[in-house]
């Protein structure tokens, strides 16, 4: 398979977490509606058999699918209950939501919210990530971040970008789910990071669905610097744990939209980008402190809530300029 292109997608590993692989569409209309709901694949005229191939990881939050069709089908359903996002990881997808016609390919996603109609074309070399979450949990997750806020009152875009602002930050944590999620050791699989990761998963998504920020002249209000102060207080207390966005917005007592431009404001990154970068630091600073043989960089890692090592290297070397064993090494 091709390299996606999605910012911090490298892929699915379908062959880890495979559900089903067969041509009878019966079969798969059948283990699909028994995970999520109804729909029907029908192969588009003149084309070759399906080879249909489906792997399927269950979230907290939801379901998550790797999907190909190894044929051009077209994929319908009666109105859905829960929100269905596909990205394409190659080929594209022709979707119908809201009385608009969307093409999504590579880098975008395709957006079904519930009582949406399924009517979706997917072409032959298609490979896509399929998100079902209920609606009820996203619901759930939106008034926690953002009280008085109803789903049902946003515009829904049928059209997702997921190269810039809240739409990468979406395609980041797919990507580290996908990977993660089948591996039974990884942080995610032992649950250490599980929660973190689906909500920055599903607080993306509604992010991406809002306009964004006005730039403003105006310097920071005491206010805003009182909520951003308590945010930092809270990550200093808390370092060492599981921290995610909805933990920041209880203990700021303001709303996720509201604390992400508050950070944006005052330091150029959102809460999560901030959190990163402040850990990233404190390993810095514990590598650069240790003895030499007294640790390792994974065990420093750990303490700071870095458990990949090639996600750590990567992000370390981009700030620091160098890898987090140059660092212990020179002492």
């Amino acid at each position: 398979m091709s390299q996606s292109i999605i910012p911090g997608i490298d892929g699915f590993p379908m062959g880890v977490a495979t559900k089903l692989r067969g041509a009878d569409l019966m079969l798969v209309e059948q283990t699909v509606s028994d995970l999520v709901e109804p729909r029907h694949i029908s192969l588009c005229a003149k084309c070759s058999p399906a080879d249909i191939r489906i792997s399927h990881v269950a979230m907290n939050l939801g379901h998550l699918f790797g999907v190909q069709h190894g044929a051009a089908v077209h994929v319908t359903s009666q109105p859905i209950h829960s929100y269905q996002i596909m990205v394409p990881l190659r080929g594209h997808l022709i979707g119908h939501a809201r009385n608009v016609e969307v093409m999504a390919t590579p880098g975008t996603a395709l957006v079904y919210v519930p009582q949406d109609c399924l009517d979706t074309s997917w072409s032959e070399d298609c490979l896509a990530l399929v998100l079902s979450v209920p609606a009820e949990k996203l619901k759930s997750l939106a008034r926690t971040a953002q009280p008085g806020l109803e789903i049902h009152s946003m515009q829904i875009k049928p059209l997702m970008s997921l190269t810039k602002g809240s739409g990468r930050s979406f395609a980041n944590a797919l990507g580290v789910i996908c990977q993660e999620s089948v591996d039974a050791d990884s942080a995610f699989s032992r649950g250490l990071t599980t929660r973190s990761l689906e909500e920055t998963l599903l607080l993306s998504l509604l992010l991406s669905q809002q306009d964004a920020p006005r730039a403003s002249t105006a310097l920071a209000s005491p206010n805003r610097q009182a909520y951003v102060a308590r945010a930092l207080d809270y990550i200093d207390a808390h370092c060492t744990e599981e921290i995610g966005m909805l933990d920041l917005v209880r203990a700021t007592g303001v709303s996720l939209r509201t604390l992400q431009y508050g950070f944006i404001e005052q330091f150029g990154v959102g809460p999560v980008t901030y959190l990163k970068q402040f850990r990233l630091y404190r390993i810095h600073d514990a590598l650069r402190a240790a003895q030499p043989g007294s640790c390792s960089v994974g065990d420093v890692a750990a303490r700071w809530g870095f458990y990949n090592g090639s996600a750590l290297a990567r992000a370390y070397r981009n700030l620091f300029g160098e890898l987090p064993s140059a660092t212990l090494s020179r002492r």
